[in-house]
């Protein structure tokens, strides 16, 4: 492949979400897209391609939890800075990027497709100006939720970057031929709209879902890469200045004027005993298991994939059962794992999650109906 090629190939295209203009935190409006055509796109005349979106969880943008070209340029699993010895427990084959994207399409195991990844940060750092291993600032993300207080991510997903990837590529634009693929907050991100939006999506492919709910609320992350890297001490400290900006996020985007983390009451043991009974409310609302209650018919109409690793450091296990018992009680048919694997136990949450974003795209394109 060319270097002209992946240059025409592999974008990065500039578009003005009209869903964000006016946002209460001045979040950009103007936003990179990530886009990722086929081999054969610019010699195949007026065929059209399905499409595939990809939303990345909490702390990403256009250089994190996104899938690039060259491994060496993910951000999320940074294999540069990586010791040789540690990157041999981990299998870099199975990890995503654009030019294994190319080899399975070109040898058959993959059906051509475009594949776009929006930009869901909030562009507002850490509160405590955290930043990651590679010395990047870890900024805030946005749920992909409709909100007052950061702005209207779910609409500018499910309008403005549609719309603007139908009207500028060659796309099916049709919903039997569009997927939607997230992991950890992408995951939550990927339910909520497939919950809100069935008239858009054939298949829906859920990771590790980082759902909002009560249990969460006294997690201790400690993310084993990073304690193998730099120590347990270190590695305790950057996984409690994240989670705790995780939750400082999740009130500004659900419960601004209302927030819910200052209000919590523990015992002398630091269990919580209490807390402002509306102020939870506001959060519970955007629980995966209530949405799906409220809408208990939209994802019939959406070919369901839900997956999470057992031993994941986020105890994301747990709340991918809960969010798998509330489908099974209301009949919605999904695929569902919690799998063990060994070669992403660096970071059950991270690795994993990377793991199956190419499994999630065979999943989209089996629900796509064949084409002539």
């Amino acid at each position: 492949m060319s270097r002209k090629d992946s240059v025409e190939r592999f974008r990065m295209d500039v578009v003005h979400a009209k869903s964000l203009e006016g946002n209460a935190i001045n979040s950009p409006v103007d936003r990179e897209l990530s886009i990722y055509l086929p081999p054969d796109y610019f010699d195949s005349g007026d065929k059209r391609y399905p499409v595939i979106y990809f939303l990345q969880g909490y702390t990403g943008n256009n250089k994190r939890w996104t899938v690039t070209s060259r491994l060496e340029d993910n951000m999320l699993i940074p294999v540069a800075f990586i010791s040789k010895d540690v990157l041999a427990e981990m299998d870099l084959d199975r990890l995503p990027s654009f030019e294994k994207f190319d080899k399975l399409i070109q040898g058959g195991d993959l059906d051509p497709f475009i594949f776009v990844q929006p930009d869901g940060s909030l562009h507002l750092p850490n509160k405590d100006c955290l930043k990651n291993p590679t010395g990047q600032l870890e900024t805030k993300g946005s749920y992909y939720l409709n909100s007052p207080y950061t702005g209207n991510f779910e609409d500018y997903v499910v309008n403005d970057i549609i719309e603007y990837v139908d009207a500028n590529y060659r796309t099916i634009p049709d919903k039997r031929y569009r997927g939607l693929i997230g992991g950890s907050m992408g995951g939550y991100g990927a339910m909520v709209m497939a919950i809100h939006h069935p008239e858009k999506f054939a298949a829906c492919v859920v990771l590790s879902p980082a759902n909002l709910t009560a249990d969460v609320l006294n997690l201790k992350v400690i993310i084993p890469i990073h304690e193998r890297l730099f120590g347990r001490e270190r590695a305790a400290e950057y996984g409690s200045l994240l989670w705790s900006d995780i939750l400082h996020t999740a009130d500004l985007v659900c419960s601004r004027d209302k927030p819910l983390m200052p209000t919590i009451k523990r015992d002398k043991n630091g269990e919580i005993i209490g807390w402002d009974e509306e102020a939870y409310n506001n959060l519970y609302k955007h629980n995966l298991n209530y949405m799906i209650r409220e809408n208990p018919h939209a994802l019939k109409k959406v070919k369901l994939m839900l997956k999470t690793a057992a031993n994941d450091e986020f105890m994301i296990a747990k709340v991918t059962d809960e969010i798998h018992k509330t489908l099974m009680e209301l009949g919605i048919e999904h695929e569902y794992e919690i799998y063990s694997d060994p070669k992403a136990n660096l970071s059950p949450h991270i690795i994993g999650i990377s793991y199956n974003v190419i499994p999630g795209i065979k999943f989209c394109l089996q629900q796509f109906p064949k084409r002539n």
